[in-house]
């Protein structure tokens, strides 16, 4: 009984086996009406556009119209379909096909493959896109698809033509030729992949570099510090520069007049914060809510708003005694510019409460016309001046410092000459200060160096020249903040070959400069190699395998020259959905 259930069982599965091979035969079946136009025309040879909305549905089947307007998606899918024309051409030269029973095979396993771009993509607008960036990630190149019966667990045709026309809207003969493409596309990959190779000295070296730490002591020389306290503001010599640079300055006045036109407010303000990381709202408005009542009782006693301003203003404009410039309607938040607006020249508002904290506001004049070309222009010279001279001054403060540790300094005894030095610099300009000093006696100068020293603008400014420590860092780190893109002060570091060494040149930054100091390089441990060797050299390998892949898809690319055409901007653009799209896709 047994052998004859046996029996009975392999024909039944000969059976089926006869079934899904007559149904894929060439024109059997149920055909999908499709377009015959082709969606990509490579050197001639067109891949259709059944092929190309059956990759377009496969590689996003339930994604938001929006998202893959945002990813290019219609270009992701065209640029795959060329990548897998190219393999398709170089396997026929390779000889690489796959048999009938290979493709019944896959077929009936459900795992279905689709196209994606590997190599960069220009678009139109000269922006490249990296199909391998994090945007892509998950968008894999196979697609499960339900072939099999709930019941029995097995392969069953019904379920496969269903899922064939329900996802690719195809027939399954036409869908089982877009397979086979996809098929020999795949198998050119992996044939790719399996030529890259890694070596246990390769990869060692590579843990090595990546997992080998080093940290640094820098100074940062910041150029808010030196438009502050360094730079000569005054109008000779803004006027001096302006005159050896009038083309630039006339240029910078055209491109900012609108904001000083016709009419602006030269306003100064006193703001209390609010604390946003206190836990008590209520707490945090009554402590900022007292600093501005205590700023105004100093204002009703006589004091001048700029001075009140530098000692209590929590603002980047504090330094400026509260200055914030001529001030233009729309420019400031509702609450401030209502009392701006409203304020008579010369006297303070009442406390005003904003998002930001309480504010005291003082509008010094308010300028029309002419009168606001004038006060403009000056804002706009002393701007562009301090543009320029902030990045002279700071550039030379770093060079100065760097040269003082390559002359034998450590980095705090160079930074600490340099401040000291500035902070004469800065004594000797101040008459008023030199004739207090004489009043005093030896005795009192003495006692009260140190509390001087502490008191000075150089030193309570909060962008002053300090050193620092680095965290630690690899050769592709960030060793300091706000370093501009493309910086090579890791791979400098690295190649510092004990701690005290500087590095050669100045680092760049955002708003200044820093000078960079080898502390400590620590180099990957024995021990760690030996745990995360089989993992580590198999994360290598992945990667060198889709580098190779990568390189090799963009020589193929490389001989396309013009011989590549795209069948209409519904092929390589996204547009909104419409509602034939929105059938088309099977929405």
């Amino acid at each position: 009984m047994n052998k004859l259930t046996s029996i009975l069982g392999g024909f039944a599965v000969i059976a089926i086996a006869l079934v899904f091979i007559v149904q894929f035969r060439p024109n059997a079946g149920q055909q999908m009406v499709e377009s015959a136009r082709c969606a990509v025309e490579i050197r001639g040879a067109c891949v259709s556009s059944g092929h190309y909305w059956a990759s377009y549905r496969m590689l996003a089947p339930r994604a938001d119209a929006e998202v893959l307007r945002q990813l290019n998606f219609r270009k992701i899918t065209a640029e795959g379909l060329v990548e897998r024309q190219l393999l398709n051409e170089d396997a026929k030269r390779l000889g690489i096909t796959v048999s009938d029973d290979e493709l019944n095979e896959a077929l009936t396993s459900g795992r279905m493959h689709v196209s994606m771009p590997l190599a960069p993509i220009t678009m139109p607008d000269g922006r490249v896109i990296d199909p391998r960036g994090p945007s892509y990630r998950g968008l894999g190149m196979t697609r499960y698809l339900n072939v099999k019966n709930r019941q029995t667990g097995k392969f069953d045709l019904k379920a496969y033509e269903r899922e064939v026309r329900m996802v690719a809207k195809m027939s399954p003969q036409d869908f089982r030729e877009y397979q086979k493409e996809e098929i020999i596309a795949a198998r050119m990959r992996d044939l790719v992949r399996s030529r890259a190779v890694v070596g246990e000295a390769e990869a060692f070296a590579r843990y090595n570099q990546d997992k080998s730490t080093a940290t640094v002591s820098y100074v940062r020389l910041d150029k808010r510090f030196f438009a502050d306290l360094v730079a000569d503001k005054s109008q000779k010599a803004i006027d001096a520069w302006v005159a050896l640079n009038k083309e630039e300055e006339e240029r910078q006045w055209n491109s900012r007049k609108s904001s000083y036109l016709p009419e602006c407010r030269v306003t100064r303000h006193i703001l209390a914060k609010i604390d946003q990381d206190n836990a008590d709202p209520a707490d945090a408005k009554a402590k900022a809510k007292t600093k501005i009542d205590e700023a105004k009782a100093r204002l009703d006693k006589g004091e001048s708003f700029a001075d009140v301003a530098r000692a209590m203003s929590e603002d980047g404009s504090a330094e400026r005694g509260g200055l914030l410039g001529c001030v233009t309607k729309g420019k400031m938040v509702k609450p401030f510019e209502d009392a701006m607006l409203k304020a008579e020249p010369g006297k303070v508002t009442d406390v005003v409460e904003s998002e930001f904290g309480y504010h005291l506001v003082l509008v010094d004049k308010v300028a029309k016309d002419l009168e606001a070309e004038a006060v403009g222009r000056a804002e706009v010279d002393e701007d562009l001046y301090l543009k320029f001279e902030t990045e002279r001054l700071t550039a030379e403060a770093a060079k100065a410092i760097l040269a003082a540790v390559k002359g034998g300094k450590t980095l705090d005894q160079a930074v600490d000459t340099y401040v000291s030095e500035l902070e004469a610099k800065l004594a000797k300009k101040d008459d008023k200060a030199k004739k207090d000093d004489k009043k005093k006696d030896d005795k009192k100068d003495e006692a009260k160096k140190d509390e001087a020293a502490d008191d000075s603008p150089v030193r309570k400014h909060p962008q002053r020249p300090v050193v620092e420590s680095s965290l630690p860092f690899n050769s592709s780190g960030s060793p300091i903040p706000g370093m501009m893109p493309g910086s090579t002060a890791a791979t400098t570091a690295f190649k510092l070959e004990k701690p005290g060494d500087a590095a050669d040149e100045i680092v760049q930054l955002f708003n200044g400069y820093a000078v960079m100091v080898l502390k400590e390089k620590k180099p990957a441990a024995k021990e760690d190699w030996e745990k995360d060797r089989p993992m580590f050299m198999a994360r290598l390998l992945e990667e060198k395998q889709e580098d190779a892949l990568v390189a090799y898809i963009s020589r193929l690319r490389n001989t396309l020259g013009t011989e590549i055409k795209f069948g209409g901007a519904e092929f390589t653009t996204e547009a909104k959905p419409s509602k034939e799209a929105t059938e088309d896709l099977g929405e």
